[in-house]
Parts: C-alpha cells; sequence; structure tokens
C-alpha cells in the first residue's frame, strides 16, 4: 500500500471505532510508519533481507552500515569467501583482546567490525542484513508502496488504529488490537497466535533469500 491508501484505510477503521477526536492528517501519517516499524522489527522477515558487497581496507577494523539496511541487522558475512561468525560486542571485544583469529564481525553503534583486521585491500565483503524503511518524509515525497508487502497491511493498520486508541484513553481497545497483531504463539494449540505469528509460520516453507548466490555486486563507500 502507499501512504495514501494506509490513510484511507485507517480513516474507515478510527469511524468504524467511533473514536472521538480530532487527529491531524500528519499525527495519521506518523501512526502508519511507526506501525510498519513496528512491524519490521517484529523478526527477521525473508521479504527484508537484502545482500550487500563492498571491499576491504588495509588495517581497517570497522565499515559503516549501508544507508538502506537497518542498524545491527548484518546476520551473515563472508570476506574473499570465508564465513565470518556473528558475534556480540562484548564477545567480540573479549575475542579480540584474547588475539584470536577466529574469523568473527559484529555490529555497534551503526558500524560492522570484522576480525582478524585485514591486512590486504580490494577482498570482498559480502554482507546480508535487513532493509529499513525509508524515513516519513521521504516515503511521503516519492508516493511509494510500503516496504512491506500487502500481506502485511491490516497488521499495519491495526497498529495504527491502536495508537489512535490510546490517545483517546482506550488502552483497553488499543491493547486488543496489538494482541491481534502481536500475540505469542502456542505450539500446544493449532491457530493460536496474532496476525504476525501466523505470518511467520508461512514464511518457514519459503526459500532463505540471503543465501541464494552471491550478494548483490553493488559498491558502498
Amino acid at each position: 500500500m502507499k501512504l495514501t491508501e494506509f490513510l484511507t484505510a485507517l480513516n474507515d477503521r478510527i469511524a468504524a471505532a467511533k473514536v472521538s477526536g480530532f487527529w491531524t492528517t500528519a499525527q495519521k501519517e506518523q501512526w502508519i510508519y511507526e506501525a510498519i516499524v513496528r512491524v519490521c522489527s517484529f523478526r527477521r522477515w525473508k521479504g527484508l533481507e537484502l545482500a550487500r558487497s563492498t571491499a576491504t581496507k588495509i588495517d581497517q577494523e570497522y565499515y559503516d552500515y549501508p544507508d538502506n539496511l537497518s542498524i545491527d541487522s548484518i546476520y551473515y558475512m563472508e570476506v574473499d569467501g570465508g564465513k565470518y561468525i556473528k558475534k556480540s560486542w562484548s564477545e567480540y571485544q573479549a575475542l579480540k583482546a584474547n588475539e584470536s583469529t577466529d574469523q568473527i564481525f559484529t555490529s555497534h553503534n551503526g558500524f560492522y567490525f570484522i576480525n582478524p583486521i585485514p591486512s590486504e585491500a580490494g577482498l570482498t565483503i559480502d554482507i546480508w542484513g535487513i532493509k529499513k524503511p525509508v524515513e516519513l518524509v521521504e516515503w511521503k515525497a516519492a508516493a511509494d508502496d510500503s516496504i512491506l508487502s500487502e500481506k502485511f497491511d491490516q497488521s499495519v493498520i491495526k497498529l495504527a488504529l491502536a495508537s489512535c486508541l490510546q490517545k483517546t484513553g482506550k488502552y483497553n481497545e488499543a491493547s486488543a488490537e496489538i494482541a491481534e497483531v502481536e500475540a505469542s504463539r502456542n505450539p500446544m494449540v493449532e491457530g493460536s497466535g496474532g496476525l504476525l505469528a501466523k505470518l511467520a509460520d508461512s514464511e518457514e516453507d519459503e526459500e532463505p533469500k540471503g543465501y541464494i548466490g552471491r550478494a548483490i555486486s553493488t559498491r558502498f563507500s
């Protein structure tokens, strides 16, 4: 859906819920955008996986995150064809302090770090991470579809409606909308879980998008 289509759907839901109050278009757009970010952050959705490539620089340990990847979202990496293992920041620091030669990487403060530190320039760094939504002002200006596929539209609208309900003090109704979207699945109960849990289950049968072939050859600084 485009932002304008989300607005129409949200207005219909607000009217159906008989929510009193005046809400500006800007407020509604913000609720929709925050809902999209929330859905994107729910799990590692296969449809948001993105592969990128760059090159090593001599004695450079850390590199900027690509602009279109969510911070801290890199989950797989290869350098010169060799697999690197993801570590937490503290684990990475401890291994580096012990002069480990294990091929590892981590994310921290908008950068990704690789160890051992490259001693050669021009080696290919292939990374797989998660696309991030463009900023609201950019999305609005471009008039593009959401970063999410249409199967997520209902979840986005419900979460945006929940934001509206919270503003009017209808906390129980807001919680019910959120639960319909984000409730966890009970493995002992068939068909349990919210909309996102069900969508996550449906992705289990899909091929992983991050490991098919090489990373996209687009270079970034």
